[in-house]
């Protein structure tokens, strides 16, 4: 069975490049009664299926591909807390009240990966460093002076940083205005962390396959029959945790987020002298321009970009070269460094910026629209799926569930997230 991540034509990526082996290597091939089945083999689906196993719940989690195929074993490997968006517009779209609990369900998530990290002794490279979000000019920085303040005010352990100081953490001089250090935050080998949460779900008992797609789920006998090309699954609850790589199957998860692609390159490991002098200490750094790019250095020395796209086609081309002008402009001693690895990844959009769960049916639940913030968040709400499963009571789950919701414009909105990024960067840095 492949144990690769297919990419479009000329793409390749570092995190499968460098992935350790996939412990998922069958498919369903026969009839399996569970508690509860998840569909969908990325973070939120395996931290489900992980802490579903660990109370003891019978569990099966299929995936259409292969373990962390979608965003999960495709995005840059920065570990935050929370959500894009202030905690005040996650209280004006919630509710005071729903607002509050969400956001402090989320303002530790990093721990969260971190924990799971120590008890199941994952190979995951979790550089427990801070992830700094900086000021791109002077102008940004009061709006990042508002967000530590909300952030603070929930009890997040986050704080400002000058100028001198970023630019000491960056070691760019385009970075020497400020930012938000966040000392608990984390950068991670994404791919490996999503296999390492599939290996240890398997060793507490759930069961995982994987090319095996559900091709119908219908409601028989108070169950849910899931069928799929060579087998089927009977079980009393769903979780649909397919997010933004839902099929045609889950056509209600589908158009429940707008697609949005984001891409990453990678240089070969760089010379000693030049590595040390980039992100010195190793921080994951994200900044505020409108055409945000974060910034890493992995454990073999390489420097990892990210910003907004799809490589595909002719858009390859322009995208890359952008990324080029990017990088030399903030990190001048790398020009002329090839990148080794270039590959992109789609997400899952609301117009909120805010994710949400559905109740698609009784008893099938579907959490989608990360807004490219998964790791930490997926985990979480995996963990806080699993125990609402587990109890029955859904008082004490601490995100609201939402009925069926659909994105308006889908389409073209989508249309104008890959245009117009297109265009700014066919322009910018020139």
């Amino acid at each position: 069975m492949p144990d690769y991540l297919p990419q479009d034509s000329g793409e390749s990526s570092l995190w499968s490049a460098t992935a350790i082996a996939n412990p998922v290597n069958r498919q369903l091939q026969q009839s399996l009664q569970a508690d509860v089945l998840v569909v969908g083999g990325g973070y939120t689906g395996l931290s489900s299926a992980l802490h579903l196993a660990e109370q003891g719940v019978s569990v099966v989690l299929l995936e259409a591909n292969s373990i962390g195929f979608g965003g999960s074993g495709r995005n840059a490997g920065l570990v935050n807390a929370g959500v894009w968006q202030n905690p005040d517009h996650v209280r004006r779209e919630l509710g005071a009240e729903a607002g509050e609990r969400f956001n402090l369900a989320l303002r530790d998530s990093p721990a969260l990966v971190s924990d799971l990290v120590d008890r199941f002794r994952m190979d995951c490279d979790l550089q427990r460093v801070g992830t700094v979000n900086v000021a791109h000019n002077a102008a940004a920085l009061k709006s990042l002076e508002d967000r530590c303040r909300q952030l603070q005010e929930i009890g997040a352990a986050v704080e400002m940083i000058d100028g001198e100081t970023a630019r000491e953490i960056s070691a760019s001089q385009v970075y020497r205005h400020g930012g938000i250090h966040d000392p608990g935050a984390a950068t991670i080998h994404p791919l490996n962390y999503a296999r390492s949460l599939a290996r240890a779900a398997m060793e507490l008992g759930a069961q995982l396959f994987q090319e095996s797609a559900i091709e119908g789920l219908v409601r028989q006998n108070d169950r849910w029959l899931a069928t799929t090309a060579h087998g089927e699954v009977s079980a009393e609850q769903v979780i649909i945790a397919t997010n933004a790589y839902a099929d045609g199957n889950s056509q209600q998860v589908r158009e429940s987020t707008v697609p949005v692609f984001i891409f990453q390159c990678a240089t070969r490991p760089l010379q000693d002298d030049v590595a040390a002098n980039i992100i010195p200490r190793r921080h994951g750094l994200w900044d505020t321009q409108l055409m945000l790019t974060s910034s890493r250095i992995d454990r073999d020395r390489r420097l990892i970009m990210s910003s907004a796209g799809r490589l595909q086609g002719f858009r390859r081309a322009i995208r890359v070269n952008w990324m080029t002008r990017s990088r030399d402009w903030l990190f001048p001693q790398t020009r002329g460094v090839e990148w080794e690895y270039q590959w992109s990844g789609q997400v899952g959009v609301t117009g909120s910026k805010i994710l949400r769960i559905q109740l698609l049916a009784p008893g099938v639940f579907a959490p989608a629209g990360y807004n490219g913030r998964g790791i930490g968040p997926g985990s979480v709400i995996g963990k806080h799926l699993a125990q609402t499963i587990v109890s029955g009571n859904r008082n004490d789950f601490p995100f609201p569930i939402e009925a069926l919701y659909r994105e308006k414009w889908r389409s073209s909105r989508a249309g104008y997230y890959s245009y117009g990024t297109l265009a700014m960067q066919l322009l910018g840095r020139r």
